[in-house]
């Protein structure tokens, strides 16, 4: 089936100006579009760097991590980040098999060119990916490229930071971390306190699921962060539930350029108990790896994955080590604690664009598009704010495995979306609720967002405060057993009770 990508141009300059014999280069945009491959493309030949052309639209069967870059003047195929080229870029994929275009915008290697897409979700629903705060503002501090100056480390303030590329056409281009990771803040003293030995909590627990292959199951890797004196030593060890996975991370393998890049380093695996290690890939392919399998990449390739979100997202905690487990992490929330990559922290706030290599899998940029319906990508002026959508409290981020779970009968629909921190629970087909809750070592508001402000309970690991008697907050009490608490069908407020006090241990 055919997707067709419409090609708006709102920043303001004749799209034909390329057809004049002296161009200003400046008002001058040019599209490519590259691949590993392609079929039935129409409107571009790809490779080919093409002047843009009013109402132009680019047609596809398939294609193959695609890239629509959109920039000034003739610049080479592909364009470099630390080129003098000002430009950004989509990027979008379907194959033959697949049944939606997956489809986001990127800022993983460089702040430039704004781009926005407009659409269909694979759902059916209107889609918008964009930017709530512009490129550069009246303002300075209001806009990206300002916030993005100011975690700069190495001489931004004299305008000597190499992270800061003037471009031929006079816009200020932002390196990111992945290119030039000693412009900004070094992970020494994350990974420092991480691996404190006069904490109480050292070493700390670590515990990371990896994804499941196909035909196969999920691994659950356990382990701690280690205090590592030299490059040589473990910084990280973790071993499957079964005792027959043993990762080892060194000090080595672990560099502020390994974390910012995801990827350059080497992992020492065994899959026999430790009886024998492999040197391995942090990212195994087919090509650095021909002996490897494909469940063994997904495997080995989830787990170093989900390490590196868990350090660029800033998760990672000697305090609250809850925090240190892979299964959490879509309930929580990103760069809180002031930890992790400042330059992805900036691209999250502002935008609905990739920071950096793995935001995919929790930040939610990445979109699924319908086959045959059409989508928009709109050029905008760097001072213009466009299609930026917030993320959903409407859709469900509840944990998929966990100790303690939860049960809430039929016909209870009324009660809306269910919030547990930053977890969200949402009803199933007949209207209850079920699952996994996420470890609660304090008590925490479980909220009722169907029934208006301020209608919570408190719940905690096998703990549930609900009021009684009088104050009984729900229409019928909750029990507890087996690690999981439950209430029947039609659970509702009671009347106008008030949400109880947090309850005092």
């Amino acid at each position: 089936m055919t997707t067709t990508i419409n090609i708006v141009n709102l920043r303001g300059a004749s799209a034909l100006l390329a057809s004049q014999s002296s161009p200003d280069p400046t008002k001058v945009l040019f599209v490519l579009l590259t691949a590993d491959s392609s079929s039935g493309v129409v409107g571009i030949t790809p490779g080919v760097v093409t002047a843009l052309t009013d109402n132009m639209a680019i047609t596809f069967d398939t294609i193959k991590s695609g890239r629509l870059y959109v920039g000034y003047g003739q610049y080479p195929n592909p364009p470099l980040p630390q080129g003098s080229e000002y430009f950004g870029w989509i990027e979008f994929s379907r194959q033959s098999t697949d049944t939606a275009v997956w489809i986001n915008l990127s800022n993983v290697d460089i702040l430039g060119l704004p781009l926005t897409l407009e659409g269909t979700d694979s759902a059916g629903n209107a889609f918008t990916l964009g930017y709530k705060t512009p490129m550069v503002a009246t303002a300075p501090t209001a806009s990206i490229i300002a916030q993005a100056k100011a975690v700069l480390t190495d001489g931004n303030a004299a305008g000597g930071s190499a992270a800061v590329v003037k471009t031929a056409t006079g816009q200020d281009k932002i390196l990111a971390p992945n290119h030039v990771p000693g412009s900004y803040r070094s992970y020494d003293s994350y990974l420092a306190a991480l691996t404190d030995t006069t904490s109480s909590n050292y070493p700390a627990a670590l515990s990371i699921l990896s994804d499941t292959p196909a035909n196969g199951a999920p691994v659950q890797m356990n382990g701690n962060f280690l205090n590592a004196s030299a490059a040589t030593d473990n910084i990280i060890s973790l071993t499957s539930t079964d005792g027959t996975q043993i990762c080892h991370i060194t000090k080595a393998n672990l560099t502020s350029q390994i974390i910012y890049e995801c990827d350059g380093g080497y992992m020492s695996w065994s899959t026999d108990g430790g009886a024998t290690f492999n040197q391995i890939h942090q990212n195994r392919t087919i090509i650095n790896d021909p002996s490897s399998t494909e469940a063994e990449r997904t495997i080995t390739n989830s787990v170093f994955r989900n390490i590196m979100i868990g350090l660029n997202e800033g998760y990672f905690s000697m305090e609250n080590t809850t925090n240190n487990n892979s299964a959490m992490f879509a309930g929580l929330v990103p760069f809180v604690n002031g930890n992790g990559n400042q330059y992805a922290q900036v691209i999250h706030e502002s935008s609905n664009s990739y920071g950096f290599p793995y935001a995919d899998s929790n930040l939610k940029v990445l979109v699924t598009a319908q086959l045959g319906a059409a989508l928009t990508l709109n050029i905008l002026a760097d001072d213009a704010t466009k299609d930026y959508e917030a993320p959903s409290d409407n859709t469900s981020n509840q944990p998929q495995s966990g100790t303690y779970q939860l049960g809430i009968g039929s016909s209870s629909q009324h009660l809306g979306v269910i919030k547990i921190g930053n977890w969200r629970y949402t009803p199933n087909s007949v209207g209850g609720y079920g699952g996994f809750l996420p470890d609660l070592p304090q008590w925490t508001k479980m909220e009722f967002t169907g029934l208006g402000s301020d209608k919570y309970i408190w719940i905690m690991n096998n703990g549930v405060y609900e009021g009684n008697g009088a104050t009984q907050c729900l229409n019928q009490p909750a029990t507890i057993a087996n690690n999981v608490v439950t209430w029947g069908a039609s659970l509702g407020w009671n009347g106008s009770v008030a949400p109880p006090l947090e309850p005092i241990d």
